[in-house]
């Protein structure tokens, strides 16, 4: 597009930044979730011990769906930098870009500032990107990847997309769309399914163009069976359920994100530009793509849609295109992001109680606890990033000793903890088992086990090798409940 050099231009990409900005700013009491702790962990271990373990000494173990991020981590942790300070500042500051980058798309696909400031903001107003810019784990940086891929794509498209009839420029366009694919590669590597959609373009049907997400994707599948011994992440298989059961979690999870920002109703319309000619047709291949993918995979249990947010970009410029349409589609979307802010409240909550709480205890258990003194528990990320002593994962992401478990479908109903074996974890003899979240409940007072921790509290070994305690964070404040093996001091 034309002008955008101009004050009028510039607006369409200040404007939606600096909206994204104080947006993410919002989310400053945030922590980011506990999976990103375990990022930390891991970058630690490997700068400190050269090892890709989460316990120091262990065996390599593929604990870490997101390369990508886990390179971005390692220079916070190499520098001393609290990777949870680091890890939301990377976040808004990608968020920003990814609304900027969009706006320039759009405006480049339309010829025209209107578009692209109204693609801006639905991106800078999505409450799923700002809260998962604090969140952590790359999810925003992922969407700048694939809003980048989206800008050189429609550039590639010559002077209907602004960039004139050099096709040595053209092919630039093309070949930096291919790199920026496969950076989200990288960082999500369900996004090669961007790389399908290429094949939907004739413009971006090249080589340039589609062999660097395929390859960064291949050379991720040859990295992890080389290392770990299997090509895909083992959270693939590990959180893996009948087809069945994928779908209708996936339907759940789209069906939630309604009220949460509305990002799968947005990537479902914008798969409506597969029906065009041009530069969007592609587009709406990625978008219905993304779509597709998360709902064959149930979608996972974080809330806005963690795996919906990189396709953000392309979604806004996919329901903006159709040049009859913009307006009424501009106004429907934000309306329907906007009903996600209604969600931030109980967000912010169960981030207060669970994830500041998990840090807490971590600090408290690095402070008490005998060095090396093996702790089990399900959020292994935040207790196990801040106390620094060996983990045994109830849950199993960071291990590979439930990849042949059945999953059990009848006593869990959180996608992704279906695994379980309380055995195994009491045959680590681990000195201290934090369950129920390490929280009483408020109203009751009590101990909540969780579903996939219920075996550990049925095994007979339980009872006989340990004791029920508590201990005080601080003087007179909240107390923890764990289990200690009779042998070990107590905390």
């Amino acid at each position: 597009m034309s002008g955008l050099g101009s004050n009028a231009g510039r607006t369409v990409l200040w404007l939606p930044a600096a909206i994204a900005i104080a947006h993410a700013a919002s989310f400053l009491g945030v922590v980011p979730v506990d999976d990103d702790f375990i990022v930390y962990r891991y970058a630690r271990n490997l700068l400190e011990h050269g090892e890709l373990s989460f316990n120091a000494g262990a065996a390599p173990s593929d604990g870490v769906t997101t390369v990508g991020w886990l390179l971005l981590v390692l220079p916070a942790v190499a520098l001393g930098v609290p990777p949870e300070w680091w890890s939301p500042l990377v976040g808004a500051a990608a968020f920003a870009a990814c609304a900027a980058v969009t706006a320039r798309a759009a405006a480049r696909l339309a010829g025209s500032g209107g578009p692209g400031l109204a693609a801006g903001l639905l991106v800078a107003l999505s409450p799923a990107a700002a809260w998962h810019a604090a969140a952590g784990l790359g999810t925003v940086v992922t969407a700048l990847a694939l809003a980048v891929c989206a800008e050189r794509g429609l550039a590639a498209f010559g002077e209907e997309a602004g960039a004139g009839d050099d096709e040595r420029e053209r092919d630039r366009a093309r070949r930096a769309c291919g790199l920026a694919a496969a950076a989200a590669v990288l960082l999500r590597p369900e996004t090669v399914c961007v790389a399908a959609a290429f094949v939907a373009s004739r413009n971006l049907r090249r080589a340039g163009t589609i062999a660097p997400p395929l390859l960064a994707f291949g050379a991720l599948c040859a990295w992890r069976q080389w290392t770990f011994g299997h090509p895909l992440p083992a959270a693939a298989s590990l959180k893996a359920l009948p087809l069945a059961d994928e779908l209708a979690y996936g339907w759940a999870y789209a069906l939630r994100s309604l009220g949460e920002g509305g990002l799968a109703a947005l990537l479902g319309a914008a798969s409506l530009c597969f029906l065009r000619d041009g530069p969007v047709r592609w587009i709406g291949m990625a978008c219905a793509a993304g779509l597709s993918v998360t709902l064959l995979v149930g979608g996972d249990w974080m809330v806005y849609g963690r795996l919906l947010v990189p396709f953000l970009p392309l979604g806004a410029l996919g329901v903006l295109a159709w040049p009859a349409l913009w307006r009424p589609a501009a106004a429907l979307f934000l309306g329907v992001s906007l009903v996600g802010f209604g969600a931030r409240p109980q967000a912010a909550f169960e981030n207060r109680f669970f994830e500041r709480h998990w840090l807490a205890v971590g600090d408290a258990l690095a402070a008490r606890a005998p060095a090396g003194a093996a702790v089990a528990l399900s959020p292994v990320g935040a207790i196990g990033w801040r106390s620094g002593l060996p983990i045994v994962d109830v849950l199993g992401l960071t291990h590979d000793a439930f990849a042949d478990v059945e999953p059990d479908l009848d006593g869990v109903g959180v996608k992704g903890h279906h695994r379980h074996d309380g055995a195994w974890v009491l045959d680590q003899r681990p000195e201290y088992l934090l369950l129920g979240n390490a929280r009483f409940q408020p109203d009751t007072g009590r101990v909540d086990i969780n579903p996939w921790e219920a075996d550990i509290a049925a095994d007979p070994r339980f009872a006989a090798d340990y004791v029920t305690e508590s201990f005080e964070l601080e003087p007179g404040g909240e107390r923890v409940p764990y289990a200690r093996l009779r042998s070990a001091p107590r905390l």
